[in-house]
């Protein structure tokens, strides 16, 4: 089993449409470009999305067997994919919060895509990966998953301002291997629909998982860490991170 990032941005991605600020141009000079936060497993040949906001999805995966989708919410720049997606000849499951409002196109015209909503703590198996939804504080109704795999643990908590005593209970008790976590924010915005990244590495402090990382960030964020020669106790992951859990 592999996971790999195919962004780790915030909404706006990296460069930001005409920002002159440093990363955004040193993304531009070197030709990168950081994308919404989106992950996939890659098991047996076969794919399954953590979140869909690339546009592009389907072209990505046009020769894989795409299993399912796990969605932590409906907010464009996580579902985004899913508009292309759903023209697919094969019918792909789409795990996701309840949400009556979602992104109501998707819903009316589903086409390919089997729309299930999953509850708090719910737990679902593809390809014989476990998917447990973990419920998060954001500003709409918003799911991480954790990941369970033979003797591999793997919280991904993407879009988060809290979380709460019960889901952090239940983490803590799952010897985790690896959490990646929303960490949008520099140190100056205490407020807002995202953790930032003190907050967020005070979450990893108690989580003591093997393998610790933020994601999610803003331009501003990631020009605020450059500029001040911030030194983070987790480091950022970048696009096209992989991690092989075999």
């Amino acid at each position: 089993m592999k996971i790999t990032f195919l962004g780790t941005a915030d909404s706006a991605g990296i460069p930001v449409h005409n920002c002159l600020c440093e990363v955004c141009e040193l993304y531009r000079k070197d030709k990168k470009v950081n994308l919404s936060t989106c992950a996939y497993v890659e098991i047996d040949n076969s794919i399954i999305l953590l979140d869909a906001g690339i546009e592009n999805i389907s072209n990505i995966f046009d020769s894989k067997k795409i299993e399912a989708v796990f969605l932590t919410h409906f907010h464009a720049d996580h579902c985004l994919g899913l508009l292309r997606l759903r023209h697919s000849l094969d019918a792909i499951k789409c795990f996701h919060p309840k949400d009556k409002n979602g992104f109501s196109d998707l819903f009316k015209h589903p086409h390919s895509m089997q729309y299930n909503i999953i509850k708090d703590f719910e737990s679902k198996e593809i390809k014989g990966i476990k998917f447990t939804a973990i419920p998060l504080e954001h500003s709409k109704k918003t799911l991480g998953y954790l990941l369970e795999y033979k003797n591999k643990k793997i919280a991904y908590l993407s879009d988060c301002f809290n979380i709460k005593e019960k889901t952090m209970d239940f983490l803590k008790t799952k010897n985790l291997d690896y959490v990646f976590i929303d960490a949008c924010y520099d140190e100056n915005k205490t407020k807002g629909n995202h953790f930032n990244y003190i907050q967020a590495s005070k979450v990893l402090d108690i989580l003591n998982a093997k393998n610790s990382y933020l994601m999610h960030i803003s331009h501003t964020t990631q020009n605020y860490i450059l500029k001040n020669n911030i030194q983070l106790k987790y480091k950022y992951l970048k696009e096209n991170d992989e991690f092989n859990l075999s």
